[in-house]
């Protein structure tokens, strides 16, 4: 029961210490070795936010380039991809005689209209 009542009593001892020391200023001179202890010196605080962000701003701007120029990589390869099947495609067509193209379809679309186109000049 004793011990209960010393930590009650250190307690509210403590408690009011705290609180009469919240409402006390800290002296100037004791701030500022304060700071010097730390490693804060009131001249350098804005040094390392603005070199947290620059590069954070760094980082972000090469994620961008980054993601823009795989994108054009992969338009790149897509539109190479479909040249490759065009030009498989086309030696297809080609390696076929004339009597084996179809007469209706693609020789009168292509040949005629360059006949007609050459006539003209």
């Amino acid at each position: 029961m004793r011990e209960q009542s010393i930590e009650k009593q250190v307690s509210e001892e403590l408690t009011e210490y705290f609180e009469q020391a919240r409402q006390l200023k800290c002296p100037p001179s004791m701030k500022k070795n304060l700071y010097a202890q730390i490693g804060l010196n009131k001249t350098r605080q804005w040094l390392q936010p603005a070199m947290a962000f620059s590069f954070v701003a760094l980082s972000s701007l090469g994620l961008v380039w980054h993601n823009h120029n795989q994108n054009e990589q992969m338009v790149l390869a897509q539109a190479e991809r479909d040249m490759q099947i065009a030009m498989h495609y086309m030696q297809k067509v080609s390696e076929k005689t004339l009597t084996e193209t179809n007469t209706h379809g693609i020789k009168p679309a292509i040949i005629v209209p360059v006949s007609k186109s050459m006539a003209q000049i």
